[in-house]
């Protein structure tokens, strides 16, 4: 008599099939078209946040209460204008968004710094703090520098990840298929 559970699975396996492929067809374009990739995903991230204030804008129009209007009028305006920003300019929203993250980084390497210093004073030998100011610091500047550089290299680590995800997707598909 044949497993229930193993049968339903063995049958669902071009699922996983599917999620396998786009992952790497996905994974390929980001690892050879960084640019492209990144440009993508900002992309979809814009369209997102566009419907989102719509709906929300919507919700405010059709409801009779019980939301604080003020801050949904606020919320669905900014969502509008920063997806269409998105939307018809990708890759400088991504490069804007990349150098506030370098800015960011740059404050939090100097505190960390100043913390590590710190700390070291009433714990001998203890340098992790200070080396993580560092390196938060030389990325923050890399980003702020050249954020273009930096997409880039974003886009080639979730390129690798997305095609590490798809092979092994595409393992666990055949592998199910063989349940059938």
């Amino acid at each position: 008599m044949a497993n229930p559970t193993r049968s339903l699975l063995g049958r669902g396996w071009w699922i996983l099939m599917a999620y396998g492929i786009i992952a790497i067809v996905f994974g390929l374009i980001a690892v050879f078209q960084p640019l492209t990739a990144i440009a993508a995903l900002t992309w979809i991230m814009g369209v997102m946040a566009l419907a989102e204030g719509i709906a929300s804008l919507f919700t405010l129009a059709t409801s009779s209460g019980g939301f604080a209007r003020g801050w949904l009028v606020f919320y669905g305006v900014v969502s509008i204008l920063f997806g269409l920003v998105a939307i018809f300019d990708p890759l400088s929203t991504a490069s804007a968004l990349l150098v506030l993250l370098g800015m960011w980084l740059i404050v939090a390497g100097v505190h960390r710094l100043v913390l590590g210093l710190r700390v070291r004073r009433h714990l001998p030998g203890e340098g992790w703090t200070v080396l993580s100011g560092v390196l938060a610091l030389l990325l923050g500047i890399a980003f702020v520098a050249s954020p273009l550089s930096g997409l880039v290299v974003t886009a080639l680590w979730i390129g690798i990840l997305a095609l590490l995800y798809g092979i092994v997707q595409v393992m666990a598909a055949l592998r199910l298929r063989k349940l059938l």
